[in-house]
């Protein structure tokens, strides 16, 4: 018999009494046991494992449900903190994008005519431009993606722990 008959068998097997087997299927299933020895005992196996486990309870100390819980939520609203946080850089860093463009869309023509006045070469007053204009703001902007990056890196070291 084909293996890939046997890993269907056992497929639809660990599936269970699931609502996606169609009859077709479970006929299938029941004609294959019928006539495979060996996936009948993994059938037969794996509804004892079920059996055994249902059988199985254990009670839970109250105090430990009440603790764990509790570090559950505090958990949630760490997460939750730091989806802030997040979300404050990224609005910060789209912030000072959007002024920088804007910033250097409107001082340019300045800049330009105070190089022209000064007779400094285009490459001059380029340079000076994006060293003492553009650069600084991309700086911050950065600077504010960093730590955005530098808080998950705490966040992820302090869940581990």
């Amino acid at each position: 018999m084909s293996t890939d008959l046997h890993a269907q068998a056992r497929t639809l097997l660990d599936r269970g009494d699931a609502p996606g087997i169609s009859p077709a299927e479970q006929a299938w299933l029941h004609e294959h046991l019928r006539q495979c020895d060996p996936c009948r005992c993994y059938a037969e196996l794996t509804a004892r494992a079920i059996q055994g486990l249902s059988s199985f309870s254990f009670t839970v100390d109250p105090g430990l449900a009440a603790r764990t819980q509790a570090a559950l939520t505090r958990r949630a609203q760490q997460m939750e903190a730091e989806r802030a946080r997040r979300s404050m850089y990224l609005r910060g860093f789209a912030l000072a994008c959007l002024f920088t463009v804007i910033g250097s869309l409107l001082a340019w023509p300045g800049w330009a005519y105070v190089a022209r006045r000064a007779q400094l070469a285009p490459w001059e007053w380029q340079l000076g431009f994006s060293l003492f204009w553009v650069l600084p703001s991309a700086s911050i902007a950065m600077l504010l993606l960093v730590g955005m990056a530098l808080g998950n890196g705490r966040s992820n070291v302090r869940s581990l722990a």
